[in-house]
């Protein structure tokens, strides 16, 4: 268990170094829209019902504990790199204060990648109930496409990492607090306020009845 552990360690810290990596950060901070690491990769252009067929795969399965695993060794460091992409000119406060507006907005707020597989998950789950739980109404499920904000997208991204020490999509937000993402929810660093403390995900708690 200790030499896996420390093998995982040595790898995340030679991605988190490598050139591919800088290369797509630099293309992120030089960009207008928020990007994550399928954007441009023929997964991210194929059918949504194919994405969805993925996410429930052993594969997507595999790709969600790598995205768990590199939260645990380089979340903070992903933090600091989400930020940066945001530009000079984004402002922590004024930004986490345009987040508290958008997640007060509505019972459960989801912001999103239009090409995620995961993000496909949430929304379809989140169909599948809004109006047919006592918690959840009719029109009390608002999604926040990222992408379509442009730079405010970024800076929204942004706000949300600093805020719950994630940087992945989905974010879940139910009642104005994060609940982690679709299928889990680690936020060791996240405000708490503003984050669940010890949270699955969405998938999770919702399936568990423990929501709102």
């Amino acid at each position: 268990m200790a030499v896996a552990f420390s093998l995982t360690k040595a790898f995340f810290e030679w991605f988190s170094a490598s050139d591919g990596v800088a290369a797509l950060h630099k293309k992120h901070i030089e960009g207008d829209v928020a990007l994550h690491m399928l954007k441009g990769t023929p997964m991210a252009a194929a059918p949504d019902s194919l994405k969805l067929d993925f996410a429930r795969s052993g594969a997507g399965q595999a790709v969600a504990n790598f995205m768990k695993a590199e939260q645990q060794h380089i979340g903070g460091w992903k933090v600091d790199r989400i930020v940066e992409a945001a530009g000079s000119e984004f402002n922590a406060v004024c930004w986490r204060q345009r987040l508290l507006e958008e997640v007060a907005s509505s019972q459960v707020v989801l912001f999103s990648f239009v090409d995620c597989p995961w993000c496909l998950l949430a929304k379809e789950r989140l169909a599948a109930i809004e109006g047919n739980e006592a918690w959840l109404p009719a029109g009390s499920v608002r999604t926040i496409e990222l992408e379509a904000r442009g730079r405010d997208g970024k800076a929204l991204r942004a706000a949300i990492a600093a805020a719950t020490g994630r940087t992945s999509m989905p974010s879940v937000w139910v009642g104005g607090r994060c609940v982690g993402g679709f299928t889990d929810g680690d936020m060791p660093s996240g405000e708490p306020g503003l984050c669940l403390a010890a949270s699955p995900g969405f998938e999770a708690l919702e399936a568990s009845g423990r929501l709102p």
